[in-house]
């Protein structure tokens, strides 16, 4: 068969997969949401392989500094298990750090609102008696009522509620299963990632052609370093909106300063969304001790974040990644529109992989029709 015969049969066969696709497009697409279901735990797990890989890569390379000096060197496994469990350390200690914060402040919160309570309870209820309310109508009212009626809609509310648990429950089982799979999955990851790395570059160069592998390699490595100089920039913009927060909270004598910097700083890992994440919190714990007290709180929480969303962001992170700051805002408003937190975290390094493309492509062309002129 010759090349010719070939490609019309490909184009026979691909519009027949399409035509029937579309003739039975509803199971197609349960069939792509079971696809998807399958494959959710490697996607996660690949996700998580990414964040993890960034703070372990940079503890591997200061562990090596630190014993290069030894006569005999520990092996590949201790450096690669050493940060590992370093990694997880630290996140863990984040993490408790967090918890340790805010739990007892929650509590603290939940006491006083209890104890407010407690204190004008007889002042409400004595205010409710001084009105003397009119109960005429209440008593027309609960005339009109069936109480059939009352228990069959009782009773239709109760079975709406048990399966609204059963399906709450299900798909929060669901989750945690898909979280777990994709844990184990990413700690196979980053553990053996130069064997993985090894097999996807063998398949690539054996099934595509050379230049569309090698180019397909390259854009591999430059997501990776752009994603690497990214999380590392939001990591350090998270902390210089931790301390902003801590130091604004201070000098307007607001209560919780270190409660809201470090959980601003924790939830700022989300670019633009995060912090305002940690804000809720902060409004929420300061109106349970006084309405007055949480619009301060709203209003310095929203001049310092929106000081450092104009002016140190697109800058540190934006820097980091090579990005201006006009394209670190677009990047992150379109990633947001389009698929939300996981589209804000991840177009801005996408968008430096395809600026730093187009400035190669474009300087490539550019030197070809200088040399063409020159001739």
């Amino acid at each position: 068969m010759d090349k010719k015969a070939k490609q019309a049969l490909l184009i026979v066969i691909v519009g027949v997969g399409l035509f029937a696709a579309l003739m039975n497009f509803h199971a197609v697409l349960l069939f792509l949401g079971k696809c998807m279901g399958i494959i959710l735990p490697i996607i996660v797990g690949g996700i998580l392989a990414l964040f993890i890989n960034v703070p372990m890569m940079g503890i591997e390379k200061r562990l090596r500094k630190l014993l290069q000096k030894r006569k005999k060197q520990p092996s590949e496994k201790f450096y690669r298990g050493a940060s590992f469990l370093l990694t997880f350390a630290g996140i863990a200690l984040v993490l408790t750090l967090v918890f340790t914060l805010l739990i007892p402040e929650l509590v603290s919160s939940a006491k006083g609102l209890y104890r407010m309570i407690e204190t004008r309870l007889p002042q409400w209820i004595a205010y409710l008696e001084r009105l003397d309310p009119d109960a005429v109508w209440l008593e027309e009212m609960f005339a009109d009522i069936n109480p059939e009626k009352i228990m069959q809609s009782v009773g239709l509310g109760a079975n709406l509620f048990l399966e609204g648990v059963v399906n709450t429950v299900s798909s929060a089982a669901s989750v945690v299963i898909t979280a777990a799979f994709g844990l184990i999955i990413s700690i196979y990851l980053v553990l053996g990632k130069e064997q993985v790395c090894g097999h996807v570059r063998k398949v690539v160069c054996a099934y595509l052609k050379p230049a569309w592998a090698e180019y397909l390699i390259h854009i591999s490595r430059t997501f990776s370093r752009c994603f690497a100089n990214f999380l590392s920039g939001q990591c350090a913009e998270a902390v210089i909106l931790g301390v902003l927060m801590f130091l604004a909270f201070t000098i307007f004598r607001l209560p919780y300063g270190s409660l809201v910097g470090v959980l601003t700083a924790v939830c700022a890992i989300i670019p633009y969304v995060g912090a305002f994440i940690s804000g809720a919190v902060s409004v929420i714990l300061a109106l349970l001790i006084s309405p007055t007290l949480a619009v301060r709180c709203l209003i310095v929480y929203l001049v310092v974040q929106f000081v450092e969303n104009q002016f140190i962001y697109p800058r540190v992170v934006g820097g980091s990644v090579g990005l201006p700051p006009l394209y670190t805002l677009i990047a992150a408003m379109i990633g947001g529109k389009l698929f939300g937190i996981i589209g804000i975290i991840f177009f801005i390094p996408i968008m430096a992989v395809v600026i730093e493309l187009v400035k190669e492509d474009a300087g490539k062309r550019l030197r070809e029709k200088g040399k063409n002129i020159s001739k």
